[in-house]
């Protein structure tokens, strides 16, 4: 992947986190949804030779994402704005947020595979700044005391984004680029 393209590629995410979470914030989650489809499209589109393998590691990651908010709700550490999906998932706006996020792994953050340790650590971090953010524009509201909340957030995420990336060299395998 160039330089150029991953740093689109990134950027995109995070229009299409921001506009999801607005979305989910303002009530309007299919809209606010729309570019998180629109950059996993683009990215199926670009992964020639690894359409199907990209396809695959989508429906994994959005799979695996919905089960780990759907347990940090369900442990009362987050609640969602927006409707629930079948009354116990997450609202539509943030399956989105993973439809976005399944893009990456062998995208723009492709150069984190094999580095465990730093795959730890950006989960970690990267998982609670993520979730503080959005509840600071209203799509959510996390348990009190809020840093102990997302302490236990860190924790899941720094489990978390490891096991996406180890779903990525699994399920859509890319050769090492030099």
């Amino acid at each position: 992947m160039t330089s150029f393209i991953a740093l689109f590629q990134f950027l995109g995410f995070n229009v299409a986190w921001a506009s999801a979470v607005a979305g989910g914030a303002g009530g309007f989650p299919w809209l606010g949804s729309l570019p998180a489809v629109a950059l996993l499209g683009l990215h199926l589109v670009l992964s020639k030779g690894y359409r199907r393998g990209e396809a695959m590691l989508a429906l994994a990651i959005v799979g695996f994402g919905v089960l780990l908010e759907t347990g940090f709700a369900g442990a009362g550490l987050i609640a969602f704005a927006g409707q629930p999906v079948l009354g116990v998932l997450p609202p539509i706006w943030v399956w989105a947020l993973w439809l976005g996020f399944a893009s990456l792994p062998n995208g723009s953050l492709g150069w984190l595979r094999g580095r465990f340790v730093l795959q730890v650590l950006l989960g970690a971090v990267g998982g609670p700044l993520a979730y503080w953010t959005g509840t600071r524009m209203g799509a959510a509201v996390l348990a009190d005391p809020p840093p102990a909340t997302l302490l236990l957030i860190a924790l899941g995420w720094a489990l978390a984004f490891p096991t996406i990336m180890l779903m990525a060299e699994r399920l859509s395998p890319r050769p090492a680029e030099g």
